[in-house]
């Protein structure tokens, strides 16, 4: 047999009879009611029924704290967040508002702007046109008498 095979084959025995070991030692608890001057069957702690009983509220007592400590912990980290939410969903809701605000002024002025547009349509156009015509035939008359002046 190669080394390797021993060493495995050894290292299996061995663990296998560590642990038979290991059962073989008493671990379940056992409780055993003793008179005044009688001897324990087993080596150990003996405690008189008040230390007993305070161990074991001691116990409920630890398990009870923890709960209400992660209840605690639960209720306000989901209360912060409802907080969260609920802030954020009130600066949403003013948002919106405000855009809704802002499109119904807009929209109205627009209405505004067209009605005053389409209720005087060209009213002075001609004005305009009689305004540009004089003023280009002023322009032209006062061009051809500098040019004339400048040429004497």
């Amino acid at each position: 047999m190669s080394r390797v095979k021993l060493i495995a084959i050894a290292l299996f025995f061995f663990l296998t009879f560590a642990s038979s070991l290991g059962v073989a030692q008493e671990v379940t608890p056992r409780v055993v009611t003793l008179r005044q001057g009688q001897k324990a069957p087993f080596a150990g702690t003996l405690l008189n029924p008040a230390a007993a009983a305070h161990t074991i509220a001691e116990k409920e007592n630890i398990v009870s704290q923890c709960k209400l400590t992660k209840d605690y912990i639960e209720q306000k980290e989901k209360a912060r967040c409802d907080m969260l939410i609920g802030s954020i969903q009130a600066s949403l809701d003013a948002s919106r508002y405000k855009y809704d605000a802002i499109t119904k002024i807009k929209d109205d002025e627009i209405e505004r702007l067209s009605k005053i547009a389409m209720d005087q349509p060209n009213r002075y156009n001609h004005w305009w046109a009689a305004g540009g015509f004089v003023a280009g035939i002023i322009t032209s008359v006062t061009i051809f008498y500098a040019a004339v002046e400048v040429t004497k």
